[in-house]
């Protein structure tokens, strides 16, 4: 699943690409993705408005459009954005990429943003303007805002019986972390990922805060993180370059880059969760 820093990735590319872009029409191939409102009317309200900024949160990206609306998008395991240039020829030369094309946002200038996804997991919402989305609302602290401090972390972890990795995925606590960045995050920190989240002193919860910012940061700044299967692809099909930079995650034959014994592979809310047993106790 796309975390924040590929999520960031592509609103940036979004931000870059199509601010100020007139839609001339929307064409839906799969409804069951558009959870509001019904396909028809999505349509409709679609048609003839100019997008005029983008957001993000937690792992939600966020289109605004001038006639007060905006559209929530969310991509769930495998869903991709790609941005296809009025001359561009890229998505029509990979079959395999074009028969998961779901949904197509065409631009006046020729250009297109087309929704992509092998599960179709994915979800997407068409909002007024004073309409809340509860699942957004719910978000936590978005952990490379200002408001995200290390005494905000320690309140959050004083009365957590969890265990700090689960307590790292759960969006209510911190929002954008998924299993790729918490495994990364723990293992620089030097934190077993089992230990419990209210049993963690001082200069670990430090770590650990310190190590979330830096590595989502770095993240961002390489395009995020795209692994062997490729599910995640930039707005102009690129893959992320922090791949290079992971230590642990999805390194289950190799040695601790660190001390140079065999890294274990524990299940932990049936995810892969990649350690050191001398580096992370």
């Amino acid at each position: 699943m796309p975390e924040l820093p590929e999520v960031e990735t592509i609103r940036r590319g979004l931000e870059k690409e199509i601010i100020n872009k007139i839609i001339s029409e929307v064409q839906v191939k799969t409804p069951i993705l558009i959870k509001r409102p019904q396909v028809d009317e999505f349509i409709a309200r679609l048609k003839n408005v100019t997008i005029v900024a983008t957001n993000r949160r937690g792992k939600y990206i966020i289109i605004y459009f001038d006639t007060k609306e905006y559209l929530v998008i969310h991509l769930g395991m495998s869903g991709r954005l790609l941005y296809q240039p009025e001359k561009d020829i890229f998505l029509e030369n990979s079959k395999d990429i074009e028969k998961h094309n779901h949904i197509f946002i065409l631009f006046k200038d020729g250009s297109k943003i087309i929704y992509n996804d092998i599960r179709k997991f994915g979800k997407i919402w068409l909002l007024e303007e004073k309409e809340q989305l509860h699942r957004i609302n719910s978000l936590g602290f978005e952990p490379l805002d200002p408001s995200f401090s290390i005494d905000a972390l320690q309140k959050l972890l004083k009365n957590n019986n969890k265990n700090i990795k689960s307590f790292l995925m759960n969006q209510k606590n911190i929002t954008g972390i998924g299993n790729i960045y918490a495994n990364e995050i723990l293992f620089q920190s030097g934190v077993h990922p089992c230990r419990k989240a209210n049993s963690l002193k001082k200069d670990e919860i430090k770590r650990i805060y310190l190590n979330i910012r830096d590595i989502l940061s770095k993240a961002i700044n390489s395009g995020g993180t795209t692994m062997i299967d490729e599910s995640y692809l930039d707005l102009n099909g690129n893959k992320g370059e922090y791949g290079k930079s992971l230590m642990v995650y999805g390194k289950k034959a190799d040695i601790c880059p660190v001390c140079g014994i065999p890294l274990e592979v524990i299940k932990i809310d049936n995810r892969s969760t990649f350690i050191c047993t001398n580096c992370q106790k």
